[in-house]
């Protein structure tokens, strides 16, 4: 089973991400040199942009890893909706919620506003005992069932921590700093893609554009070259940033994960936006769509749409 735990920190909680390039700076320069500027950038270039600064300064963002990290000191309410498919295409179970949770001297409690599911979406309901390894992920790390305090800085993991714990800190470690290696047998080197040899499969980019057709953002895009598109050279199929030209913050990135060989196949996409409410900042919308099948475990079809609003107080 403990495969199936890596294989779901690749194919699933990539959906939490924070982005990190390799720490080395003569990578980082051998990378900057083939990135492509779009006619803006070149002009901000020429007017100071530096791209290698940029590039470090993207290594270095922990912006998704605050954002959530926000959420446990934060009272809000969010919904969470759910679609499975057969293999058919047809559905064959549905989710939809909407949680509260309340925060108070760093400790938070949730409750259940409303509730609606149909098909097989558990195999008992009154235990929330689900019948989907996803929405078992999703409920690890968005719910909470009882009281639980939190320290306000990001956990450490340690030697002496539980199976489970030390598969959470894995999935986070590779959701905040996905260019790093994945302990997932066959797969592995293949999510370094900011290292040599991984980054000669892709085509980097700066350019300027507008995020949900109103923020000015620089967007740097890592996409797969199109001679490698149909070969099993890579799991990261595309990945794009979205910094605030005016803050370099991150405010959004969007993924194309896939992998087909042996005995892991996966194709997902997964969008994630943050909010930003007084100085913190938040996941606003995330969104899934896509399939992982491994063994023993049955195949999962699912789109997911996961919304956060309402913050009524500030992280510490």
């Amino acid at each position: 089973m403990d495969y199936i735990f890596k294989l779901f920190t690749i194919v699933f909680v990539f959906c939490n991400t924070a982005e990190s390039l390799v720490a080395q700076n003569d990578t980082i320069n051998d990378i900057s040199a083939f990135i492509y500027l779009d006619s803006f950038v070149v002009v901000a270039s020429k007017a100071g942009f530096n791209t290698t600064e940029f590039i470090d300064m993207v290594r270095e963002d922990e912006s998704f890893l605050e954002a959530f990290h926000n959420l446990r000191f934060t009272s809000y309410t969010s919904t969470n909706d759910f679609i499975y498919y057969n293999n058919k295409g047809k559905e064959k179970a549905q989710y939809m919620d909407t949680i509260y949770q309340r925060v108070e001297d760093n400790c938070r409690t949730m409750s259940f506003i409303e509730t609606d599911d149909s098909g097989n979406y558990f195999k008992r309901r009154k235990d929330r005992d689900y019948n989907y390894f996803t929405s078992v992920m999703h409920d690890r790390l968005f719910y909470t069932h009882q009281r639980t305090c939190a320290d306000p800085n990001p956990e450490i993991i340690n030697n002496g921590a539980s199976r489970i714990a030390r598969y959470i800190y894995e999935l986070k470690k590779l959701v905040f700093k996905p260019g790093e290696p994945a302990d997932v047998p066959f797969i592995g080197d293949k999510t370094s893609i900011f290292t040599d040899p991984m980054r000669q499969y892709y085509d980097f980019k700066i350019s300027n554009e507008k995020f949900n057709n109103k923020l000015l953002c620089y967007a740097f895009e890592v996409k797969v070259k199109p001679e490698f598109e149909d070969k099993n050279k890579v799991v990261i199929k595309h990945l794009k940033t979205y910094f605030d030209k005016a803050t370099f913050q991150v405010v959004g990135r969007d993924y194309q994960l896939q992998y087909t060989a042996g005995l892991y196949q996966f194709d997902v996409n997964i969008s994630i936006e943050l909010t930003k409410i007084n100085s913190n900042y938040y996941p606003k919308i995330i969104t899934y769509d896509g399939y992982w099948n491994v063994p023993i475990k049955k195949k999962e079809t699912s789109i997911f749409t996961l919304k956060f609003f309402n913050f009524e107080t500030s992280a510490p």
